[in-house]
């Protein structure tokens, strides 16, 4: 860290900083401000939260005083490794022991060496400060390596050693989309009491019966009528050797995937994080997850055709949802809602010809994204969790990028609660906005006093019972929220 043997409050941010470059440096997904649970209830923020695999890390970063309470957030919030960095220690504690569980208590030059011993970081490893320009080699763990030998070995037992480039290049899709179609239902017709039969899509029925027979698959028939059709999901072992497959794919291409981010740095950031997903709403079992285009029933489900993607910026905005559980807590959900919002827009060429690239490394697959009936409603991209963890811990977000996200949700509060005719429910809504946002009311206020100017709206409404505001022109808010969200998208 910077070499400075005083520190005051005023030094938080300077440290905090620090803290995530060096988290980046040892091959973690760093991130600030990232939302935790507190011991007061609810939900407040820890300092710096590094994720890497199945390692997290928490760091609370403190002026002086009680560590008790910072030390209990840590813990209750489940990461592998708690430091608090006491900028001024009034007396020397070097851990504090919470239900059980150590949380160390540090001084900001004794971070890096804490936590060099606790991953087990080779001495021969350079540290941070003499590294600083160097990127951390992408890691092929030896369990990884050997998951795989211990396939080719089973293949070769049963005589099927020839197969292993095309199972391993199944296991890679099924790894990569999490529920790849392998059947499809063709011939069905209910009203001549027609069954129909299934044809094998995207594997091979000889790779499909070698993915089962090794067990690195779970297959199930889901879906009814003419959405029938049989699905792989990676069981343990064959999320185990994905991620081998995938990681030795990133090493392979190093080179070509540090062109792309020396050059497009800033833009790979923003379309990554804009293209989160997860499969378990309010959990961290993400993936990257990118819109292509909507499908859409042509004949009761027997055909789905590929609709124009929407590029209305308007209607793009308030299509993205942003709830309590809609966003992967490694960035705020003002940032989530902007960097969705300029990846579906002012980079929807870029990141359509990156996802491409990437497809063309068999770092990115094209998949479906399915409703509860398993109808495909989207083609998407789809590109696995430690693609983007090579990337952002390689990249940095954009400047100024937490005022242009406000700023935007702003705007976005606005465009979500016009839609609300109830009084009380825009009401209701327009709160949990601003709160789940992390907005002051403040910059809606501003807005709107700007469109009362204009006569496009009133101004902002206290009144518990009111609603929060009343459109006056309905073509003129949608034109002025329209050129307001197209220059924010522009600012990268």
């Amino acid at each position: 860290m910077t070499a400075m043997t005083e520190w005051t409050i005023s030094d938080h941010d300077l440290i905090q900083k620090d803290v995530v470059q060096i988290l980046r440096f040892y091959g973690f997904t760093a991130q600030e401000e990232t939302p935790a649970r507190i011991p007061e209830g609810g939900y407040g923020r820890t300092d710096v939260v590094g994720r890497k695999g199945h390692i997290t890390i928490g760091v609370e970063i403190v002026d002086s005083g009680d560590v008790a309470r910072d030390a209990k957030k840590l813990v209750m919030n489940g990461y592998t490794y708690k430091y608090i960095i006491v900028l001024r220690p009034s007396k020397h504690v070097d851990k504090i022991l919470v239900d059980g569980e150590i949380v160390k208590v540090l001084d900001p030059t004794s971070f890096e060496h804490e936590l060099r011993r606790d991953l087990r970081i080779p001495p021969t490893h350079p540290y941070f400060r003499g590294g600083l320009q160097q990127e951390p080699e992408i890691e092929i763990e030896n369990i990884a390596s050997s998951i795989l030998q211990e396939i080719r070995d089973e293949l070769y037992d049963i005589g099927l050693e020839m197969y292993e480039k095309d199972v391993f290049d199944a296991l890679r899709r099924v790894y990569i989309s999490g529920e790849l179609q392998a059947e499809k239902r063709v011939g069905y017709n209910p009203a001549a009491r027609m069954p129909g039969e299934y044809q094998t899509v995207n594997i091979p029925p000889e790779v499909l019966a070698i993915l089962e027979k090794l067990q690195l698959v779970n297959a199930q028939r889901v879906g009814t009528g003419y959405s029938r059709k049989l699905v792989l999901f990676p069981n343990e072992r064959g999320r185990e050797a994905g991620h081998a497959i995938v990681t030795k794919t990133i090493s392979k291409y190093q080179d070509e995937l540090s062109r792309l981010i020396q050059n497009y740095g800033s833009q790979i950031w923003i379309v990554l994080m804009g293209s989160l997903s997860t499969r378990y709403p309010g959990q961290d079992d993400f993936y990257i997850s990118y819109p292509i285009n909507p499908m859409r029933k042509l004949y009761d489900g027997v055909l789905y055709k590929p609709e124009p993607y929407e590029k209305n910026p308007l209607k793009i905005m308030k299509s993205i949802y942003i709830g309590r559980s809609s966003y992967i807590r490694l960035t705020s959900p003002s940032i989530a809602l902007f960097t969705k919002f300029v990846a579906y827009t002012t980079l929807r060429d870029f990141a359509l010809s990156l996802f491409e690239e990437l497809e063309r490394f068999g770092l990115a697959i094209k998949d479906y994204l399915y409703d509860s009936r398993w109808h495909p409603i989207e083609e998407v991209y789809k590109a696995p969790r430690e693609l983007f963890e090579f990337f952002i811990s390689r990249t940095k977000e954009p400047p100024q990028l937490a005022y242009y996200a406000q700023k935007l949700s702003a705007y976005y509060v606005i465009a979500r609660v016009s839609e609300i005719v109830h009084a009380q429910t825009a009401r209701r809504t327009y709160e949990e906005l601003l709160q789940i946002l992390e907005l002051p009311e403040t910059a809606v206020a501003e807005v709107l006093a700007d469109m009362n100017r204009l006569g496009i709206t009133s101004r902002l409404v206290t009144r518990p019972d009111a609603a929060p505001f009343i459109v006056l022109n309905k073509k003129a808010f949608e034109k002025y929220l329209t050129d307001k969200i197209t220059e924010i998208a522009k600012y990268v």
